[in-house]
């Protein structure tokens, strides 16, 4: 329950890499921010730095519904993955179908919570490399692969497709953020190859998106194949963006 003025924020997957920054920025920003987790380790670690943390199984319903009446955000951000720390290419395998099952009921789930509140914007997590390699450009209206030849590349594209469609059809109002390929310290990923984004500026523009834009936005570094044009027109997105205390 709030009991002060500041406007609160529910972060879905607020331990994990973009999440735990998210936390941090909204935070220094003077919200009140609940961050959910289903390990009481984690939750203990969310108290420290302090989020108020929400110990939750977005796929059990009635839990995940109950949990956020009880809070009442205005806002919803939806940060769940389950990846591996580097990608690590020997967990993958199992890390997709689990990521596709988030994409799918968590989301499912998170939009029935947010309908049960009064949830003034749903904010959600993307990706923008889910197209054909073969393309000259890659922005917000870059359709995704999901006929593609690449199994892989296909089960992916139409996990997004999945995710996205619900969102666009929730009657919510919403930003979906297609975040580049992460890089930083919290993602044990180093910074390759095209269309990658920081994770401190990915987590950023999260935060930007609570009080401005509609719709979906591309959240990369400018290079010759990705841009954020739009972001930073309207969010006022700035990919340099690093966290500072």
């Amino acid at each position: 329950m709030n009991t002060t003025n500041q406007p609160i924020v529910f972060v879905a997957g607020a331990t994990g890499a973009i999440g735990y920054k998210l936390c941090l920025i909204l935070k220094q920003h003077n919200y009140n921010v609940f961050g959910s987790t289903r390990s009481e380790n984690k939750a203990k670690f969310l108290e420290a730095i302090g989020i108020q943390p929400v110990i939750v199984d977005v796929f059990n319903e009635n839990q995940l519904i109950d949990k956020i009446k009880a809070i009442s955000p205005q806002y919803i951000i939806h940060q769940l993955t389950d990846l591996p720390f580097g990608l690590n290419p020997a967990l993958m395998f199992e890390a997709r179908i689990r990521n596709a099952k988030i994409r799918e009921i968590g989301t499912q789930n998170l939009i029935k919570a947010a309908h049960a509140v009064a949830c003034e914007k749903f904010i959600a997590q993307s990706i923008a490399f889910a197209h054909e390699s073969n393309l000259a450009q890659v922005d917000e209206t870059t359709e995704l692969a999901s006929n593609s030849d690449n199994e892989i590349l296909k089960k992916n594209a139409q996990s997004i497709e999945n995710m996205e469609s619900q969102i666009e059809n929730s009657h919510l109002k919403y930003v979906i953020l297609r975040y580049g390929k992460l890089y930083g310290a919290a993602t044990g990923c180093e910074p390759t190859g095209l269309g990658r984004i920081h994770v401190d500026a990915a987590a950023y523009a999260a935060f930007l998106a609570i009080k401005s834009g509609a719709g979906i936005f591309q959240i990369t570094e400018n290079d010759q194949l990705y841009n954020s044009n739009k972001a930073q027109k309207t969010l006022n997105f700035d990919s340099s963006y690093r966290w500072k205390f």
